[in-house]
């Protein structure tokens, strides 16, 4: 039987078009963004094809001044395995297309596209590691003591990350990691309130 499916809500923020701006102008040619956006791209894809595969679909898709945020629906509620996988999975495109990247001799895609991968695999909340902790904490202990112990932990990590930023602003006068540590730490205290 067909049944209509609303489709998905696209966002796109101001800070995303400034950021696709500045990027460009940075980039002189040397391939940065086209690669950057594919990666990203290509992480998405691999949470949406796994999500599809357990009965998924993309409700909304956000794209930010830090990255893209994905809103999935389901018909019945994953286990904490299965949201794992869902989350793993962009990393693990990311890792087997930085691997045929390298075998191809390209060097900027590998870097961006294991890089991204690897970013996503930290544990802080709401990135790909970060779900994949709770999941195990969760599945181990009470929901409610797997939320708060990962609320601390996502926080000690923002917190490295926005010392290491500002020591990035302070010697190399860049300042992303800063700004998307910063933005991470927005997440974490959204959810603690939450």
């Amino acid at each position: 039987m067909w049944t209509y499916r609303e489709p998905p809500k696209v966002e796109m923020s101001p800070g995303f078009l400034l950021l696709l701006g500045v990027l460009y102008w940075l980039d002189e040619g040397v391939g940065l963004l086209p690669w950057g956006l594919l990666a990203c791209l290509l992480h998405e894809l691999g949470h949406v094809a796994t999500a599809a595969v357990l009965g998924g679909q993309v409700e909304a898709f956000s794209l930010t001044a830090v990255g893209a945020e994905l809103r999935i629906g389901y018909e019945a509620p994953l286990t904490y395995g299965q949201d794992s996988l869902v989350a793993l999975a962009g990393p693990a495109v990311n890792l087997l297309f930085g691997a045929l990247a390298l075998a191809l001799h390209w060097e900027l895609a590998a870097i961006l596209t294991l890089a991204v991968g690897a970013f996503n695999l930290l544990p802080i909340l709401p990135l790909d590691g970060g779900r994949v902790v709770y999941g195990l904490l969760a599945s181990r202990l009470d929901p409610d003591w797997a939320d708060r112990l990962m609320t601390a932990l996502s926080g000690c990590f923002v917190g490295v990350l926005v010392g290491v930023g500002a020591v990035a602003v302070a010697q190399y006068a860049n300042v992303t990691l800063l700004f998307t540590a910063l933005w991470l730490l927005a997440g974490v205290l959204r959810r603690e309130r939450g």
